[in-house]
């Protein structure tokens, strides 16, 4: 135990003489550091006052040499100044032949003439404004701008022409995701042009060009624009108007077709027809209707093209003139090609008005073309006059107001129109066939399809209905007005039927224009479906017309019936040995029945149904009505004893009576 106290000692003290050395070798380490660090104190210290000795010896030889270049500095600049100043004096002489000379295509170079001009003008009116230079380098300067501003007018005139007519036709055939860029002027007069634009206007304040810049380009874009309508100047795409010229249907206002006008059969040589179809020359009143569809295409083709070259004259100008004076160039610059085109925008109302007066109504398709085109080109016509010219914008949009209200009264009138349309006998198809108004009227109608979207937002714009729409609810609109023009057809229609002498040709004309409706309606897979929007069951009420108007006219052929009773008041009858009375009234009923057949026959022979499913129906119906009582009525008595002249009295059995009810309609539908 004490041997462990002893050893743990001895290891302490052992390590304690290893601190104490390692301890004196950092004392010694110290001392030596204060000894260099305050060696390097005294060598900093005498550094110090060595360089504040040189810098007291240096400052004075420093601020006089700054003196000495100072006053170099001054007498340079003075002799420089001098110099300006000289030149000044002898300005005039020096530049005043390249002046007036002109820029002759150095432009550049020009501008920095008259900045030295003005440099010397303005140095004299500060320094010296008695000096005899000043009032020549005045006139001289007056004289380099206003060859400048002459500069101007020359070159925009010059190299300003109006568009080709055929670069207009491939504008007009463009489609609208690959714009055609039209190149006005040359790069090089563009960059003058600029140039001398910056000059005048931002530096001297000089806006006389931009007076002078509207008026050249207004004049190129209304030559541009008259360019269309120069006889022969039109090409390939212009020239449709000659064949538009008497592309417009009207209506035949109380006339009856003839035969030359009426289409009989689906086709040439065809035995059947499917109604008179419209005439696309004859007016309401004789004559042919050529003006609005030419002009309204014409029209069209203005209006893309004006808009093409609109957008090109504003980046034209963008590049030319500053920026803070676009809005009045370009009121400035569209204020007559405006003009102009809105001439043309008022004649096509103005036509169009004397053509709807006529009752000339399908005039509206072109009408409703226009309006379609200028909503597709109104928001391009929005962006190229924003913030510019709203009045002009206006302009566009109050004429589309106007197109939207002329469209809408027309539909309305147009109801009206079918609604009153006159039941004059003399306007009645005597074969029964479908109306001439019914075939107008569904071609009227399925033309419209192709604007229906528009015409549902016409009615919301107008208010025509009570019915709250949306704006996404436009084909809704738009069915309800073709069920109002079918509703008004057929009031019309059955005024009409009401005039026919016989009831049963009147039911058999209703029933052939109401098939012709039904027919046309669900064979168009656009105006079913907005017919459905307004009435669910259009089809089905139609189907049930038809079918009630098949009813009454087989009463026509129900007259037949009574003679084929088989009530004998004479008991006793026999086939083979009838009696005197039983052989009379055998007589009377065959007699009675061949006449009344006969007469029918060549009666409703002249009848016409132009369907050819809808004949044979009609004729299956007449034999399926007559035959099974015809023939059970010629097996009972057809072989009795009662006549010794049986051809005259058993002139049809049961399948040439077939075929007598066959031939109805024949001579109506070829």
């Amino acid at each position: 135990m004490m041997e462990g106290v002893a050893e743990k000692k001895r290891e302490v003290e052992e390590k304690l003489r290893q601190d104490e050395k390692v301890v004196g070798v950092l004392r010694e380490s110290l001392e030596k550091s204060n000894n260099v660090t305050s060696g390097m104190v005294t060598i900093l210290e005498s550094f110090a006052s060595r360089l504040q000795k040189m810098d007291q010896t240096i400052q004075p030889l420093y601020r006089q040499t700054l003196k000495l270049t100072r006053l170099q500095t001054n007498v340079e600049n003075s002799l420089t100044e001098l110099d300006r100043v000289i030149g000044f004096h002898h300005m005039a002489d020096d530049i005043e032949g390249r002046i007036r000379e002109g820029p002759s295509g150095n432009i550049d170079g020009y501008l920095k003439l008259l900045e030295r001009l003005e440099s010397a003008i303005s140095f004299f009116d500060t320094n010296n404004p008695s000096s005899v230079e000043l009032p020549r380098l005045n006139a001289l300067y007056d004289d380099g701008m206003e060859t400048l501003t002459k500069d101007f007018l020359n070159l925009l005139k010059h190299d300003s022409k109006p568009v080709p007519i055929q670069v207009l036709n491939d504008i007009a055939s463009e489609s609208p995701e690959e714009p055609q860029r039209l190149e006005h002027l040359p790069e090089r007069t563009m960059r003058d042009l600029q140039a001398i634009a910056n000059y005048l206007v931002i530096k001297r304040e000089n806006t006389d060009i931009t007076g002078v810049y509207a008026q050249i380009r207004s004049n190129q874009l209304g030559r541009s624009l008259s360019s269309l309508k120069e006889p022969g100047q039109g090409g390939s795409q212009l020239s449709a108007t000659t064949v538009l010229r008497k592309a417009s249907f009207a209506f035949l206002k109380g006339q009856t077709p003839s035969k030359k006008n009426v289409k009989r059969g689906e086709g040439a040589g065809k035995k059947e027809r499917e109604g008179p179809r419209p005439s696309a020359t004859v007016t309401s009143e004789g004559g042919l209707s050529e003006v609005q569809l030419e002009g309204s295409h014409l029209f069209i083709i203005m209006a893309k093209v004006f808009l093409r070259l609109l957008q090109s004259e504003v980046q034209l100008m963008e590049q030319i003139v500053p920026k803070q004076h676009h809005s009045h160039v370009l009121c400035q610059l569209i204020k007559q090609p405006m003009d102009y085109f809105m001439v043309d925008a008022d004649a096509i109302l103005q036509k169009a008005k004397k053509c709807i007066a006529r009752h000339d109504y399908p005039a509206v398709l072109s009408v409703f073309k226009v309006t379609t085109h200028m909503h597709t080109l109104l928001p391009e016509y929005q962006a190229a006059l924003e913030n510019m010219d709203t009045a002009s914008y206006n302009r566009f949009v109050e004429f589309i107001g106007q197109l939207e209200k002329l469209t809408c009264k027309t539909l309305e009138d147009y109801v009206l129109f079918i609604r009153g349309d006159p039941e004059k006998q003399s306007n009645l198809p005597k074969d029964g066939t479908v109306h001439e108004l019914t075939s107008s009227t569904m071609w009227f109608t399925e033309q419209l399809l192709e604007y229906h979207s528009l015409m549902g937002e016409v009615f919301l714009k107008q208010g025509s209905y009570n019915v709250l729409l949306t704006n996404d609810e436009k084909t809704k609109a738009a069915g309800h007005y073709l069920s109002r023009v079918l509703d008004a057809l057929n009031i019309n229609l059955k005024n009409k039927a009401d005039t026919y002498e016989s009831p049963v040709l009147g039911a058999l004309f209703l029933m052939n224009n109401y098939h012709f409706i039904h027919k046309t309606f669900t064979r168009n897979t656009t105006m079913q479906p907005l017919l459905e929007r307004a009435v669910a069951d259009i089809e089905q009420r139609y189907t049930e017309l038809i079918e009630s108007e098949m009813k009454s006219y087989q009463k026509g052929f129900a007259k037949l019936i009574p003679f084929l009773g088989q009530e004998m008041s004479i008991s006793g009858y026999q086939a083979d040995k009838p009696n005197k009375a039983q052989k009379a009234l055998l007589k009377e009923k065959f007699k009675g029945f061949n006449t009344e057949l006969e007469e029918l026959c060549r009666v409703h022979g002249q009848y016409s149904i132009p369907d050819s499913r809808l004949r044979q129906r009609v004729r299956e119906d007449n034999i399926e009505l007559l035959g099974p009582l015809y023939s059970e009525f010629f097996r009972v008595y057809g072989q009795s004893k009662f006549t010794s002249k049986p051809e005259k009295y058993l002139k049809y059995t049961p399948e040439k009576l077939e075929e007598a009810l066959n031939k109805c309609f024949d001579n109506g539908a070829t």
